[in-house]
């Protein structure tokens, strides 16, 4: 006669909790297996609500898919699950900004930054987080998919209140140009012929290349994704900011019907209106003078696609597509020299 044998139900299991098994792969064998062993073959699916801006935020993701749809100014931030060993945790971020994501607790580690935090951009796509050390406060280790990123050098310009200043250039030591006198863009930077190329510079001495650049060390062209500029502007640098702040504008030039053509590409505010979609930064020091990256500078985060100019090959890059950039300052912002990080991800 068979014995049955009855034990007491635990609600909410623990990783280390053992459980009984009969492994069809030895005879059925009777077998002990750790409840963290057991994977699951879906994973929930929540809808995150953010809270606060920095890490005292309330807010906590699931382990699963965290839906953000929407995200502001005053609720833009939230923490990774408790620390468990293995697990993982992804974010899509569909909202109007980029979203900030905390360590589990404080002393936490993301990518080996302790109370550091990961920016996740509104772009749609999954950036998964991987618990790899537990317990509390728990590390974490994650990778943007973007597979490529040009960095440009830091760019400075030079501004006094009452005139506008127009800077073009891409960060090269000597090669800028302040306020050029050309009626078109094209008249102050150019470049023609093919396929000996001319870089042509309405006026100063460095050379016109310098005031170029292009991706190099690959074969054909990629796309670009992503623009990100990050800056040393405050709001208060500005009577209205809502529509007087820095604008950045990419032109291009590549060979089209064996001839270079030089186009307009695309145009990003660095500012905080809706329209603009750029963010001021919640947390950070405060330098003074203030730097690129302080509490309260404003960044902006674009995806290529909303802030292209057609034709759509003005997104290409490689090594004979070359680009270069202008920065706008309104002649009613504050006298200071602003600073710009740019990169663009690409495919």
């Amino acid at each position: 006669m068979a014995i049955i044998y009855t034990y007491p139900r635990k609600a909410i299991p623990s990783d280390d909790d053992l459980i009984l098994i009969a492994d069809s792969s030895d005879n059925n064998k009777t077998k002990l297996l750790k409840v963290s062993s057991v994977g699951n073959t879906t994973q929930e699916v929540s809808n995150l609500v953010l809270e606060g801006t920095d890490d005292t935020t309330t807010a906590r993701a699931i382990y699963g898919v965290n839906l953000i749809e929407t995200a502001t100014i005053s609720d833009l931030a939230t923490r990774l699950p408790i620390a468990s060993t293995g697990k993982q945790t992804t974010f899509v971020n569909n909202s109007t900004m980029p979203i900030l994501v905390f360590p589990s607790a404080t002393g936490g580690e993301i990518n080996g930054v302790v109370d550091g935090y990961a920016s996740i951009p509104n772009d749609g796509k999954p950036y998964t987080f991987i618990c790899v050390e537990n317990p509390l406060p728990g590390a974490w280790v994650w990778s943007p998919p973007a597979t490529g990123q040009i960095q440009l050098p830091t760019i400075s310009v030079a501004h006094t209140y009452g005139v506008g200043t127009s800077a073009w250039g891409v960060g090269k030591p000597g090669a800028q140009l302040i306020n050029p006198a050309g009626a078109n863009w094209y008249d102050n930077l150019s470049v023609t012929g093919f396929p000996t190329l001319t870089f042509n510079v309405i006026s100063g001495s460095a050379p016109g290349e310098d005031y170029w650049s292009s991706l190099t060390g690959v074969v054909g062209t990629r796309k670009l994704v992503t623009t990100k500029v990050y800056s040393n502007f405050l709001e208060t640098d500005s009577p209205f900011p809502s529509a007087i702040r820095p604008t950045v504008g990419r032109f291009v030039a590549y060979e089209i019907n064996n001839a270079f053509a030089n186009y307009t590409a695309s145009g990003v505010n660095v500012g905080t209106d809706p329209a603009d979609g750029g963010v001021a930064t919640p947390v950070g020091p405060l330098n003074s003078p203030v730097e690129v990256g302080d509490i309260g500078t404003v960044y902006n985060i674009q995806p290529a696609n909303l802030v292209q100019v057609p034709p759509a090959s003005t997104d290409d890059v490689g090594p004979n597509n070359y680009f270069t950039f202008n920065i706008g300052i309104h002649p009613l912002m504050a006298t200071k020299t602003y600073k710009f990080d740019i990169f663009l991800e690409h495919t």
